[in-house]
């Protein structure tokens, strides 16, 4: 099932969702069913356990904050740390918002930042469980304000059913999560241009102007399977409008050959880390041991991100978003419920909704 509510979506989404959960509450227990090839009657039971989407679709489903709240994410319990932005209206008149990123180790004094490597370790993270989230979720029914510093702002009835799980049952979607919002922000990060403050572009990990723009050429030279979808457009001009598929075969495909010799070594080696695990982690199948590979690396291009573009400068803060965050609990997600490429929204986006087109519209499915 599918819901893609957009500018248009019920007031109350609970209640929107109640005869699907009743009807799943039936299932559990067995309807009459009849087998026209068997010719026999049977007890049909179906059960809900994973429900799959982008960030704001389960934020809405599971009455979570969202990804800018002090607690955003459906895991841990990561606090973030507010960022104020300047900006000028319409009417060129300065304005200020306040953002908020998650860095897993807060800034630095100096403004200056470090250069210290950043280490991370996962199994320190504060993980939510179903019990916290039961007792957050009644704590804000009483007294909405306590979703500020909890992230839950109620209980989603789909927890009345006995497989669904908070937050096990709602594993990352690595299409939205990595493809459509964190391949891009690299792009941004290679190519100097994800700061506004130019002096915060200058970094190890990245490569001139001109490289970019001659990758974008190289790129539209490529004679791809068509089996791989739309054929190669030009990076450097075309991003913007570039598609989920576009994005996932860029990273898999072209990333390592296209920026070869055009970024250092340890940028190429950190990028190779990236490209090898998300390759693993979408593949058909898994060994333990292979999922353990996928950690290591996984972990080490992050420590690698953090260190290069982040640095603890409290001006870098912008690139700790939570979808970088978001990446180290793939894992666990993959030992949940194996490869990526089973919980994501590709089959969903294709056949239904097109959310892939970066629309409003929020994407959701349930298996």
């Amino acid at each position: 099932m599918g819901l893609c509510p957009g500018p248009s979506q019920p007031k109350d989404l609970d209640s929107f969702l109640l005869p699907f959960i009743d009807e799943l509450k039936l299932l559990q227990n067995g309807v009459p069913a009849y087998d026209a090839h068997s010719k026999e009657r049977f007890l049909l039971k179906a059960h809900l356990v994973l429900i799959t989407g982008d960030t704001p679709a389960i934020s809405k489903l599971f009455h979570l904050s969202g990804h800018n709240a002090k607690l955003p994410c459906r895991a841990c319990k990561i606090e973030g740390t507010p960022y104020v932005n300047h900006y000028k209206n319409k009417k060129g008149l300065e304005r200020q918002i306040t953002t908020r990123y998650y860095p897993l180790h807060p800034p630095a004094v100096t403004t200056h930042g470090r250069n210290d490597s950043i280490r991370i370790d996962i199994t320190k993270f504060a993980n939510r469980t179903m019990k916290d989230y039961i007792a957050d979720g009644q704590a804000s029914t009483r007294d909405p304000d306590e979703a500020i510093g909890t992230g839950i702002k109620g209980i989603s009835p789909l927890v009345q059913l006995d497989t669904v799980h908070f937050p096990n049952s709602i594993p990352f979607d690595i299409m939205h999560l990595v493809y459509l919002c964190f391949v891009r922000d690299l792009c941004r990060l290679l190519n100097g241009t994800f700061f506004k403050a130019n002096h915060l572009n200058e970094h190890r990990g990245g490569m001139s102007e001109k490289e970019w723009q001659q990758i974008g050429v190289d790129m539209a030279g490529i004679g791809a399977p068509v089996s791989w979808g739309r054929y190669p457009r030009n990076i450097a001009k075309h991003i913007k409008g570039f598609k989920a598929e576009e994005l996932s075969n860029f990273l898999v495909h072209y990333l390592l050959p296209l920026t070869f010799n055009r970024v250092d070594a340890t940028t190429y080696k950190a990028l190779q880390r990236l490209v090898f695990a998300m390759s693993m982690a979408t593949s058909m199948e898994l060994k333990h041991s292979e999922i353990k590979e996928i950690e290591t690396h996984l972990t080490l291009f992050v420590e690698w991100f953090y260190s290069t573009y982040y640095q603890q400068n409290p001006e870098r803060l912008p690139v700790c978003k939570y979808t970088v965050h978001a990446l180290l609990h793939l894992i666990h997600d993959i030992q949940m419920w194996g490869p990526a490429s089973y919980f994501w929204q590709f089959p969903e986006v294709q056949t239904n909704c097109g959310c892939a087109n970066l629309t409003r519209n929020d994407c959701v499915a349930f298996s």
